[in-house]
């Protein structure tokens, strides 16, 4: 299972995220680093681990206002040897050596078919989910033959909360659809954590405040969960 560092981005600086409510998101300053600039960030998360992916949400781009583009161009950079998973709403990004395009749900509209046959691969789909529900074309969760090979399950909610994971839609989704490449994303907060998902057969997890805060150690607790 892989530990996947994520970073949101907003106005040129990282902010933490609190459960999806994003007119909550602050400059990132936490223990591991009290400076919001991405690249201080990032430099901060690699020091803890050899972690091969980074993923990236453009808040701005997300809600339509002016992009981080040349930010993330900063980070590809600063740091070639990352993949970077970008979000960035609609459209997305065109892959290219070191980059991969995330699709939310949340940007999808009524057209998302063409919209989805239209994206260049490889990509990644996130389906989302807020605490009401599905965020995006409620028949995009029906017709699994549009998703690509990796898909995150995305619950906002959870994000930030130090609440454990959304075990329940993780189980549900594995179960159902066992050939996907599952990417859990929000409430992951212990090892202990880690080490459930792995047994749920879940490919690998976003995580950025429990790394931040030490609650885990991504060169001993990724071994234990083994």
């Amino acid at each position: 299972m892989e530990l996947i560092p994520a970073v949101d981005l907003r106005q040129g600086q990282v902010v933490m995220a609190i459960r999806g409510q994003r007119d909550r998101y602050l400059p990132l300053k936490t223990p591991l680093c009290p400076d919001s600039d991405p690249c201080s960030v990032v430099s901060a998360l690699l020091n803890l681990g050899q972690f091969r992916t980074l993923y990236v949400a453009d808040l701005d781009a997300i809600e339509r206002e002016p992009d981080n583009g040349i930010t993330i161009s900063r980070l590809g950079q600063t740091f070639p040897h990352l993949c970077l998973w970008v979000d960035r709403g609609w459209p997305p990004v065109k892959p290219k050596l070191g980059l991969i395009p995330v699709v939310g749900s949340e940007s999808l509209g009524p057209d998302w078919r063409q919209a989805l046959a239209m994206v260049q691969k490889p990509w990644i789909l996130s389906l989302d989910f807020n605490a009401q529900g599905f965020l995006g074309p409620k028949d995009l969760l029906q017709e699994p033959k549009y998703w690509p090979p990796t898909v995150i399950l995305m619950t906002l909610a959870k994000v930030g909360s130090q609440a454990g994971p959304d075990w329940p839609r993780l189980a549900a989704f594995k179960r159902q659809y066992p050939h996907i490449h599952w990417i859990a994303a929000g409430g992951v907060s212990s090892p202990q954590d880690l080490t459930r998902l792995q047994r749920l057969g879940i490919g690998g997890v976003l995580v950025a405040r429990a790394l931040h805060y030490g609650l885990i150690r991504p060169e001993t607790d990724l071994v234990s969960a083994k």
